[in-house]
């Protein structure tokens, strides 16, 4: 089975991720049985929304936020992004493009586009105006809910401790 007719038949797993794979040496191209039978199983963890909520539960909150809003950007761009979103425990500063480019060479060992770096920016930036709405109404009300979440699961650990 080529990659196309898998990506029809096991929905909601993409081509894009099964192209991933081929290249990180998870399935093989063409698709064997057992390659087929792993992707049936994926697929259906993957439609059911109780096991993604599960298994989106190992990441932070605000990566899950971000991930959440923004589904096509990568670790890279996430991490350029939350370099330009506040966090509640930082104090707040301005970061340049250069300083994130040069983050991203030490901690990354990749050189990143300071244009690319620049439109990230311009998004954070957007979101945090409170004239500019999409993004920001997006990435505030997932944030809240993950906050919600974490306060309702604190609350019942209290609850089952006393």
């Amino acid at each position: 089975m080529n990659l196309e007719q898998a990506a029809a038949k096991f929905r909601p797993v993409s081509l894009k991720a099964l192209k991933r794979m081929v290249d990180e040496g998870l399935v093989s191209e063409p698709l064997n049985e057992g390659d087929q039978h792993a992707l049936s199983v994926l697929s259906r963890l993957w439609a059911d929304e109780w096991y993604v909520a599960q298994m989106n539960m190992s990441f932070k909150p605000d990566k899950r936020a971000l991930m959440l809003a923004f589904p096509n950007f990568g670790k890279i761009e996430r991490y350029i992004l939350n370099s330009y979103l506040p966090d509640e425990h930082k104090k707040k500063s301005r970061v340049s493009a250069y300083e994130v480019s040069k983050r991203l060479r030490d901690h990354f060992h990749i050189d990143y586009p300071e244009f690319k770096i620049k439109r990230i920016r311009q998004i954070a930036y957007n979101m945090l105006r409170s004239t500019r709405g999409e993004w920001r109404r997006l990435y505030l009300a997932l944030s809240a809910l993950e906050r919600k979440s974490i306060n309702k699961q604190l609350e019942k650990s209290v609850k089952k401790s006393k």
